[in-house]
């Protein structure tokens, strides 16, 4: 059994012997005075303690007084040091119950006042580990996914969270994972990935508390979208960030399909007029900000309206269709396909130069009239291709590109004119 002592008994245990050990001292000088007072003639002789203590030369007072301010000193020191460690090895003890959820062990301190602050403090504990699992039985009921962490670890998640990765227990998760945006899709750049702007996502979504942060993880080959959501607290030492992630799909897939049906030419399958002119402005603005150069390509399909009359409009529109199919596969993936309007197409491409410009849609050009398929009649169209210059409103432009396309008409068709 462990032999135990209370803070107050320590601190008088140690003034008894400070007191024995000043009283010893000043015995010490006594003795020493008794004999050299036999030795000398001049030496003040003392009868007996007590008058010595009554009678203290100076210079002897000063020593004395030095030698118990500095037994005090280490005394103090001494207590102190103790204190410290045996409250640092507390509040160690402590947090660990907490965090761990187990109580606390009153035979692992020496004294007797930490060892009942432990009998106050466990029941405590157990109240904490019972709401706790209430919490947890709560939280479980959720269908979104609620992970808790720390600065560098998930430390709790819901049911939910083991249900939508097929695992028993975070355990299984965090031996191959460290976080859960290691699953997040980078390839689309609506949703977020593991670092925006630079930051780790959770304090990104910390700092942008009203902005709407969505990220899409994909399960088994099918997209799931989810609204994120993380809320931090912080208390004795402890670090804690809770985020709620709400699965949105079946919404944002509709929403998705309304903007892409509002943007979209039904027929062909590329951007409208509307996506078109958006874009466009787009454009407008990034060159006048940061001087990049962009292009502009308008096509017109050669003699469409004896194609309708002769071959009826159902096959019209499959002209169309493969033109547009024609023009997606044959762009890069940062340009822009358009109908503008009945068989007139148009094409954005950034960061390009005229002379480059001219040279795609001259490859537009073979490309097209290339086209050979089972029951469409052989086709053309002209190309009419301009560079944005800084001068230029969207009205203007849009004439010289225009009127470009009007020449290479005029050409004799199946032409491009840049120039």
């Amino acid at each position: 059994m462990n032999r135990t002592r209370t803070l107050s008994g320590t601190v008088l245990i140690g003034i008894a012997i400070m007191v024995v050990l000043f009283v010893v001292f000043i015995g010490v000088i006594w003795l020493l005075q008794t004999l050299d007072a036999y030795q000398t003639e001049d030496a003040v002789y003392y009868a007996n303690f007590y008058t010595y203590l009554q009678n203290i030369p100076a210079t002897q007072m000063f020593v004395i007084i030095f030698f118990g301010l500095g037994l005090v000193g280490v005394l103090a020191k001494l207590i102190s040091s103790q204190l410290k460690r045996n409250f640092k090895r507390f509040r160690n003890e402590f947090y660990q119950a907490l965090q761990k959820k187990e109580l606390m062990d009153p035979d692992k301190f020496h004294f007797e006042e930490f060892r009942y602050l432990c009998t106050l403090i466990n029941p405590l504990i157990e109240k904490i580990s019972f709401n706790e699992m209430q919490l947890q039985t709560v939280i479980d009921a959720q269908k979104s996914l609620i992970i808790t962490r720390t600065h560098d670890k998930i430390i709790n998640v819901n049911r939910a969270f083991l249900e939508f990765f097929n695992i028993d227990s975070l355990d299984q998760f965090t031996q191959n994972h460290e976080c859960i945006s290691e699953f997040f899709s980078k390839d689309d750049e609506e949703y977020y990935n593991p670092n925006m702007e630079g930051v780790n996502w959770v304090n990104y979504v910390l700092r942008n508390p009203l902005k709407e942060h969505k990220v899409m993880i994909y399960k088994n080959g099918e997209p799931h979208i989810f609204s994120v959501d993380a809320k931090m607290s912080s208390k004795y030492e402890m670090y804690r960030v809770v985020i709620t992630l709400i699965d949105i799909s079946s919404i944002e897939f509709e929403r998705r399909n309304l903007i892409l049906d509002a943007t979209t030419d039904p027929l062909t399958k590329v951007a409208n007029r509307l996506k078109f002119d958006t874009i466009l402005k787009q454009q407008i603005e990034l060159s006048k900000r940061y001087d990049n150069s962009f292009c502009m390509i308008l096509l017109d399909v050669y003699n469409f309206k004896k194609i309708n009359d002769t071959y009826g409009h159902p096959v019209g529109d499959q002209v169309l269709i493969k033109l547009a199919e024609t023009l997606k596969k044959s762009i890069r993936k940062s340009d822009t396909v358009a109908r503008w309007g009945g068989e007139e197409f148009a094409i954005i491409l950034p960061h390009t130069k005229l002379a480059t410009g001219e040279k795609i849609a001259e490859k537009l050009r073979k490309k097209v009239a290339s086209i050979r398929e089972k029951g469409l009649p052989r086709f053309t169209c002209s190309f009419g291709v301009s560079e944005y210059n800084k001068e230029q409103n969207i009205e203007t432009f849009m004439h010289d590109v225009d009127t470009k396309l009007y020449q290479a008409k005029n050409n004799g068709k199946n032409c491009v004119v840049s120039r």
